[in-house]
């Protein structure tokens, strides 16, 4: 499910809508590093690794039931995110700035280059964003936004300011309390997406060598 995420947007297949609840403000990067993002980006800036757990919940209108996946991931800087599905399939997607490569019960099934392929880069710059909550790479393609926060809960909107991007993301909700918790993605058919994150480790240190060795085993 996570392929099929990274592949739409790379190909440009769906457009993304995000539901925010309350009004939505727009705001700065810079404001939202001060206010809302102080904490969960102070502790990301010292962060060279994040782990932990996830849940990929695919909504569709013909289906009664979400379509569910669920795994690990490491992100570690410098170096991208690493995606391991476990249920229902057992499969590999890893992210860096050079492109993203698949592997599915151990055999490689996709291997997209970011120097071939722009749009690859530019939906790896924007997820890599994400994930360190770096507001000011991320000011540069989207307009954002906060909605109301409920129970301490924060959420943020982006809505593309226009040109390529805009052909791939309508609108894309993230929200949180101390991290990066989920992420909420509506398409133009009214089929939903919701990634979930959970138990989410931070390591200040340098990547370890089991680590570089996730990404060296599939780099792009």
């Amino acid at each position: 499910m996570m392929r099929e995420l990274l592949l739409s947007s790379c190909l440009c297949l769906f457009s993304l809508a995000g539901a925010a609840t309350g009004a939505e403000l727009p705001v700065t990067g810079e404001q939202l590093l001060k206010t809302t993002l102080a904490r969960p980006a102070a502790q990301l800036a010292k962060a060279q690794v994040l782990s932990g757990r996830f849940t990929h919940r695919k909504h569709l209108r013909e289906i009664p039931k979400p379509l569910t996946a669920t795994g690990d991931f490491v992100f570690a800087r410098e170096l991208g995110v690493y995606w391991h599905t476990q249920k229902p399939f057992d499969s590999v997607v890893v992210l860096t700035s050079k492109g993203i490569l698949e592997k599915a019960e151990g055999a490689q099934t996709l291997n997209l280059s970011a120097d071939e392929q722009p749009a690859v880069r530019m939906i790896a710059n924007v997820f890599l964003a994400l994930f360190t909550l770096d507001m000011n790479a991320l000011e540069r393609n989207f307009q954002l936004f906060t909605a109301d926060t409920v129970a301490g809960r924060w959420t943020i909107v982006l809505k593309p300011r226009g040109g390529a991007i805009a052909s791939v993301f309508v609108h894309a909700t993230v929200s949180g309390t101390n991290d990066v918790e989920q992420v909420v993605l509506t398409d133009a058919h009214g089929d939903r997406t919701v990634i979930d994150l959970t138990g989410i480790e931070y390591s200040n240190a340098a990547p370890s060598a089991a680590t570089r060795a996730l990404f060296n085993a599939t780099r792009p």
